[in-house]
């Protein structure tokens, strides 16, 4: 069975940076790498080398975008929208449902069209079922880990130049022990 892993935009700095080759270092017959849907939010505000890096392994289907399912929000534009429809989103879990609403999702707009909070408050709720690999260990994801068993990689805890997948496989055997 294939290992999910949800990607934090704030990994992504670290991927660039060493210019690691995803495919390789967390092959896709061992791992399903995800982002969420408010995650393709924050890649338009992303330095150009930044995206062009994310886009290639999106477009490459190397990455895939995860949605709960739920209708269209009349209050958003059609570009905005959080959910996906039929054939598109997954039904939430009830724990991942639980989280979401114990979280404060702030009032203010970024830039990046999302809420205060709600891409992280989003991965929270990913990490209650799968891994997610993140360099912010505060606010929701933090909160995920220390109340609701959250499975959080911390990649400032990885060293540049050594193998991701060998630090990705003995994060996983320490969370899930």
């Amino acid at each position: 069975m294939k290992t999910n892993i949800f990607i934090d935009n704030n990994a992504w700095d670290i991927f660039v940076d060493q210019n690691l080759d995803l495919s390789v270092e967390l092959p896709p017959e061992e791992f399903n790498l995800k982002i969420t849907r408010e995650a393709e939010f924050e890649i338009l505000q992303m330095p150009k080398e930044k995206r062009e890096y994310v886009e290639r392994y999106i477009s490459q289907k190397t990455i895939k975008t995860d949605s709960f399912f739920g209708f269209y929000d009349e209050s958003l534009p059609p570009n905005e929208q959080r959910n996906g429809g039929f054939d598109v989103g997954r039904f939430i879990d009830p724990e991942e449902a639980r989280l979401i609403q114990g979280e404060t999702i702030g009032p203010s707009k970024r830039p990046t069209g999302l809420l205060k909070n709600e891409a992280d408050v989003s991965l929270a709720a990913r990490s209650l079922h799968s891994f997610v690999i993140t360099c912010d260990g505060k606010k929701a994801l933090k909160r995920a880990k220390e109340n609701s068993s959250g499975k959080i990689i911390d990649l400032k805890k990885y060293i540049p130049g050594t193998s991701l997948y060998s630090f990705i496989k003995a994060e996983i055997g320490f969370l899930n022990s």
